[in-house]
């Protein structure tokens, strides 16, 4: 239900990513087709704000969140696929066509911080788009990250919640422990081929701050 890991470049564009997929993976869930959609459209376009106007606006290439991305394609009036909107790493003049729209946003709902709760919706309702502390991921080659200090209200970069395991082996706590499986968005080099296994059950980085689905309708 997730396409390739792609990388978002020089561009601060994590959280376009982190909507896409979590786009695409309703609709594939909705559909059973797993189309590519355009994280540029989103890059150049997006402009919506959350309720504190001043801190909380998406602005390309400097940031945004994903729940705004969310309420910004529901104005709009939906996505278009990568193809017809390619991603170019910076941001540019608004291209976006109403005409090539390949996927409409319904609706979204916040997921609250219980991460039994988490992973049912997970199983429910496909990959999450998830905002967590990365100051880890910086360093992360492979394995179970289990960070002995991760500030959880320092949320800074956006990612994709695939999936998640009972039972992986954790360098720094000599042992296994259950994790959940992250689509990064620094390309199929860094980390697992693109991915990220965090510990799960204890609010790791802050990653069960900013949880959210989302639910897609036909173009």
């Amino acid at each position: 239900m997730a396409n390739l890991v792609l990388g978002t470049g020089t561009c601060g564009s994590c959280w376009a990513f982190s909507t896409t997929g979590a786009i695409e993976g309703a609709n594939f869930i909705a559909t059973g087709k797993l189309l590519n959609l355009s994280e540029q459209q989103l890059v150049d376009c997006d402009h919506q704000c959350g309720p504190n106007k001043k801190k909380e606006c998406d602005s390309g290439c400097r940031g945004g969140l994903m729940t705004n991305a969310y309420k910004y394609l529901i104005e709009a009036g939906g996505l278009e696929e990568e193809t017809s909107y390619p991603y170019t790493g910076k941001q540019g003049k608004c291209q976006f066509n109403p005409k090539k729209v390949a996927v409409r946003v319904a609706n979204f709902t916040t997921i609250p911080i219980d991460e039994d709760q988490i992973a049912a919706h997970l199983v429910h309702n496909g990959p999450l788009a998830v905002g967590l502390n990365a100051v880890f991921m910086q360093t992360y080659i492979g394995g179970v990250s289990c960070p002995l200090i991760c500030g959880k209200r320092w949320v800074n970069h956006g990612v994709l919640l695939v999936g998640y395991g009972a039972k992986g082996y954790s360098i720094l706590r000599f042992g296994y422990k259950p994790y959940w499986i992250i689509k990064n968005s620094w390309g199929k080099q860094w980390g697992e081929n693109g991915y990220y296994r965090l510990c799960r059950g204890h609010g790791m980085c802050g990653m069960n701050t900013m949880v959210s689905a989302v639910v897609t309708q036909a173009s």
